[in-house]
C-alpha cells in the first residue's frame, strides 16, 4: 500500500514541474499581452501530463481505455427492442435478449466523444465511411463516437470521422446504413443499462 502511494506520487512529480516552470513563463505573458489566460494555459498542460502518464502506466495496449469503466448493454428502442452486441467475427447487431456479447465498455475520449469496446469479444465498436458498423481489433478514428443525449433521454453515436453516420438497427434487430437515418429516428436511439 505504501509502495503504490510513493510510486503514484512519483508520477505525479513532473506534473509539478512543469506547473513550475511554465508558471513562470505564464506571467511573462501576461506582461507581454497574450490574449490566453494563463491559468487556462496551465490547467491544459497538467490535463495533458495526467492523460499521458495515465497511459504510460497501463502499458502500450492496443486501446485507450483507462480503469473504472463500467461494463453496460446498449439497449435500441426499435421494433420489440435490441440490445447492440459485438461479436468476435466483427459482425454488429442486436439481439432482444442479452447475450454476453452484449456487455460493452463505453469509455470517454473527450468531452462528447466515446469509445465503445465488447467485454467479451474484445473488439471496438467503428463506423465506416458507408455507414456500416464494424468491430475491429485496433482502436482507429473511425472508433471515435459523437455521444448525444436526446431530449427522450436516449443517445445517438455518430461518427465523429464521417459526418451524419449514425449507429442504427432496423426492425428486425440488424444493421441499417447510418447514412440513411438521422438522430430523430427510433433506429438510432440507444438506452445505456448498468449491472447493478
Amino acid at each position: 500500500m505504501c509502495f503504490n502511494m510513493n510510486v503514484s506520487l512519483l508520477m505525479l512529480l513532473p506534473g509539478f514541474q512543469l506547473l513550475l516552470m511554465f508558471g513562470v513563463g505564464a506571467e511573462k505573458q501576461e506582461v507581454a499581452g497574450s490574449p490566453e489566460d494563463p491559468s487556462t494555459r496551465l490547467r491544459g498542460l497538467w490535463r495533458l501530463h495526467m492523460r499521458d502518464t495515465l497511459l504510460k502506466g497501463k502499458g502500450s495496449g492496443p486501446h485507450p481505455m483507462r480503469g473504472g469503466v463500467k461494463q453496460q448493454l446498449l439497449y435500441c428502442r426499435v421494433g420489440i427492442g435490441y440490445h447492440l452486441q459485438i461479436l468476435p467475427s466483427g459482425s454488429v447487431g442486436g439481439v432482444h435478449k442479452p447475450t454476453e456479447h452484449c456487455w460493452l465498455k463505453v469509455f470517454a475520449m473527450k468531452h462528447g466523444v466515446v469509445g465503445v469496446r465488447g467485454v467479451k469479444s474484445g473488439l471496438y465498436l467503428c463506423l465506416s465511411a458507408e455507414g456500416l458498423p464494424y468491430g475491429a481489433e485496433k482502436f482507429s478514428d473511425e472508433c471515435l463516437l459523437k455521444e448525444n443525449l436526446e431530449e427522450n433521454h436516449y443517445n445517438t453515436y455518430s461518427s465523429l470521422s464521417h459526418p451524419d453516420i449514425y449507429l442504427a438497427l432496423s426492425h428486425k434487430g440488424a444493421l441499417r446504413r447510418g447514412n440513411s437515418v438521422g438522430r430523430h429516428q427510433s433506429c438510432t436511439h440507444f438506452l445505456p443499462r448498468r449491472t447493478g
